[in-house]
């Protein structure tokens, strides 16, 4: 309860570290000329080859930042996470019985060996593969993100890369164009409009303007959001932020730092593994204390030392499901691609299971949710 509490009271303070930056975020409180002097620039001139140079050096690329892979993490989590330290020992005891304890050596323990060596990297490139293809379908999410945009550089108006762009960046967006970053706006029609619903929940469009309508810089509407929808219109807006700088990348590096907390099914599988392996190490326990303790001396050519192992290791083997892995993802994975069919992403397939036990879900989005307006 203690180490709960604990990790609770550092997500809340990383919550509010989190809404703390976001409440300092003061761009949409300056005048236009204040904006223009702040980052140096001109909506006629834009910027020069120079000072993109710098700030690209000093910002990094428009993007936002992946979260760390942790490679060899996962592999370790692949090759000895459920029932595959059971196969491990098994393993390891097969192959010392094989050589150098077998007099003669058996090919037979040799096949054993490899067999069982077969099993544990099958599970492991069947995680894998579940892995992967769950990441796949959530990386679809960048998409929402634009490739190419309108900026002003050095007087003329140019088609640039979105991940090229820098604070500071005079940008043309008008009514189909995704926002490539967080833009002051400096110049707007009175029919420019912008889809939050992305970050709201909100369907209707909002009216954009050129001064602050609010103090709060998530509310006010001379603010574009990086990643939101022009849905009509035109303008000409500054860049004040970039890359993991924006709100999009601040709320994507919020949610990236969360933990992952484990579901009930796996804290019951957990369980069922542990009663499991408790039960086939203590049975081969048991047989290897009762080969050396009787066999061994009343008939000292029944069994030899590695045939004992075999045998042991038979019965721990014959304990682990070797198919429940496999059973349990794929029944997960076909209630996530039904999901994905009514344009759900699942992230984790384990969060399928804890969906399924939701019996009420309270909101006060129910337009929104039900029918997307």
């Amino acid at each position: 309860y203690t180490q709960r509490q604990a990790e609770y009271n550092d997500e809340q303070r990383k919550l509010e570290a989190t809404a703390g930056e976001l409440d300092s975020l003061k761009f949409h409180l300056d005048t236009v000329d204040q904006t223009l002097a702040k980052f140096g620039t001109s909506p006629i001139q834009g910027l020069e080859d120079a000072a993109i140079t710098r700030r690209r050096e000093r910002d990094g690329p428009n993007t936002l930042s992946s979260p760390p892979n942790r490679i060899f993490l996962k592999l370790f989590e692949w090759l000895f996470s459920g029932f595959c330290p059971l196969l491990w020992i098994a393993a390891i005891f097969v192959w010392i019985s094989w050589k150098p304890l077998g007099r003669p050596s058996s090919p037979q323990y040799l096949a054993l060996g490899i067999a069982i060596l077969i099993v544990i990297f099958l599970q492991a490139g069947f995680s894998a593969y579940q892995e992967w293809t769950t990441s796949r379908v959530m990386s679809s999410i960048t998409g929402m993100l634009p490739s190419e945009t309108m900026a002003m550089r050095n007087g003329q108006l140019k088609k640039v890369v979105a991940s090229e762009l820098v604070q500071g960046d005079v940008v043309h967006v008008r009514g189909g164009d995704k926002v490539p970053a967080d833009l002051r706006m400096i110049e707007t029609t009175r029919d420019l409009c912008f889809d939050r619903s992305m970050l709201t929940g909100e369907s209707d469009a909002i009216v954009a303007t050129v001064d602050h309508t609010d103090e709060n810089y998530l509310e006010t509407r001379n603010i574009a959001v990086m990643g939101t929808h022009v849905t009509q219109g035109s303008g000409v807006g500054v860049v004040v932020a970039t890359g993991d700088s924006t709100v999009m990348g601040r709320i994507a590096k919020m949610t990236a730092s969360k933990k992952n907390e484990r579901t009930l099914l796996q804290i019951e599988i957990t369980r069922f593994v542990i009663v499991v392996a408790i039960l086939s190490l203590c049975i081969g326990a048991i047989l290897i204390i009762i080969w050396a303790a009787w066999l061994r001396k009343s008939f000292p050519t029944f069994l030899f030392l590695s045939d004992a192992l075999v045998n042991s290791s038979g019965v721990i083997i014959a304990f682990v499901p070797e198919g429940l892995p496999i059973c349990l993802t794929l029944t997960l994975t076909l209630i996530a691609k039904r999901m994905q069919r009514q344009n759900v992403l699942v992230k984790n397939l384990t969060t399928v299971e804890t969906l399924g036990s939701v019996n009420v879900i309270c909101s006060d989005k129910t337009g929104t949710l039900t029918q997307n307006r």
